[in-house]
């Protein structure tokens, strides 16, 4: 198969297929892992009050002197109680814990550590140096009410679920998960409780892309087997593709006879978006679009071909079409020898070598997906590679 084009240049094609989905309203608590569709602005000064940061005594910083070293515990405040006013008397103090609001009066903390306590009196160390304002962060001093917080395209992680909640975001407003359907075609394939016999395998692209996905804050809603009869796959594939906004198809995109998801696909109806990648492994792949706007990527039956192009194209894309804002695609530094193969962009499975950098794991074939245990990705390598300079990362669990 002639691949007529480069990794970037179909990647540009994919992602120009859809534009941002749907939005809804989804429970916080259900929001992890969904991309934000509106901004989030803080609702209110970020502290909300002048708040205590050690646990300690609130003093006047200017009965601070050298003839003025004890004070006189006079109350308490705590996180979550009102303010409090510190005593007007020369050398009066309040005890107050972490997260309570300055005491009115008050404009620096003793921490406990500075002082010993005796008889109702907290008696200053020698040689602490007091400062005026230390150990108060002081309110706005982080963000201002009505300061955006989180710009949509976010994805939402427990970072982002805490700063909406601070907000009193209850709910919040997020991308409509797509309809996604994984299908795999194949005789040979069996379910993963089966004993296969001889000629069969257990099927693994299924479960493992569908890992992928739920990972990544997507959740495929149908799962199908089909096996490499032209009829059977081309009724099959009617109802899934009636069914879903995207289909990944692993297996049957080659050029091989029983190779049927092409045509049947074309019988279908559906446009040819591109065939063949300069890439190895996942040369065969495609992409094709149906009338209504099915996105459907054909993936190689190979399970090391399958997950690479998977993590390549299929969740960038989804990312993107779900509003997403693409970050850049991390670069590091890889160390080690390999074998690469002339006009091909090479997808090199890799390990965490220290240091930030990677070091090279081929596997065997494109069948050896127990080969990749222990990988933590693959990297990208076309002809510009030079020996020791930093190249596109692709981490297997995209954050």
């Amino acid at each position: 198969m002639k691949a007529p084009y480069t990794p970037s240049q179909a990647e540009k094609l994919i992602l120009a297929l859809r534009r941002a989905g749907q939005i809804e309203e989804c429970p916080l608590g259900e929001a992890a892992g969904r991309v934000l569709r509106a901004d989030i602005q803080a609702d209110h000064d970020f502290p909300p009050f002048d708040r205590v940061t050690m646990d300690g005594v609130a003093v006047r910083f200017a009965d601070m002197g050298e003839t003025c070293r004890e004070f006189r515990i006079m109350g308490q405040a705590a996180a979550g109680q009102p303010r409090t006013v510190l005593p007007s008397d020369r050398g009066s103090t309040l005890e107050v814990m972490t997260g309570a609001v300055l005491p009115e009066g008050s404009d620096c903390i003793l921490p406990r550590e500075w002082y010993v306590e005796r008889d109702g009196m907290a008696m200053l160390h020698q040689g602490m140096d007091v400062k005026p304002g230390v150990f108060i962060h002081r309110r706005g001093s982080d963000h201002r009410a009505g300061e955006t917080l989180l710009r949509a395209g976010l994805r939402l992680g427990p970072v982002e679920v805490a700063i909406a909640a601070a907000c009193g975001q209850s709910k919040v407003q997020v991308a409509s998960p797509f309809r996604i359907a994984v299908v795999g075609t194949g005789d040979e394939l069996v379910s993963v409780e089966t004993v296969p016999r001889d000629g069969q395998i257990r099927r693994t692209n299924l479960d493992a892309l569908s890992s992928a996905l739920r990972l990544s804050g997507h959740a495929p809603v149908e799962l199908a087997v089909y096996r490499d009869d032209r009829g059977v796959l081309r009724d099959g594939l009617a109802g899934v593709l009636a069914r879903n906004e995207v289909v990944v198809l692993t297996g049957g995109v080659s050029k091989g006879r029983l190779d049927y998801v092409p045509e049947v696909l074309a019988d279908l109806g559906a446009r040819l978006v591109l065939h063949g990648v300069k890439q190895r492994p996942g040369q065969p792949m495609g992409v094709w679009q149906m009338p209504e706007g099915t996105v459907v990527f054909g993936l190689p039956g190979n399970p090391v071909s399958a997950l690479v192009c998977f993590r390549r194209y299929v969740l960038p894309a989804l990312g993107a079409w779900s509003g997403g804002t693409p970050g850049p695609v991390p670069r590091r530094i890889l160390c080690g020898a390999f074998t690469r193969s002339p006009g091909l962009t090479l997808f090199l499975p890799v390990l965490e070598a220290g240091d930030g950098a990677l070091k090279p794991s081929p596997v065997a074939n494109s069948g050896d997906f127990a080969g990749l245990a222990g990988t933590c990705g693959f990297v990208e390598i076309d002809e510009s590679f030079a020996e020791g300079s930093a190249v596109p990362y692709f981490s297997w669990c995209p954050s």
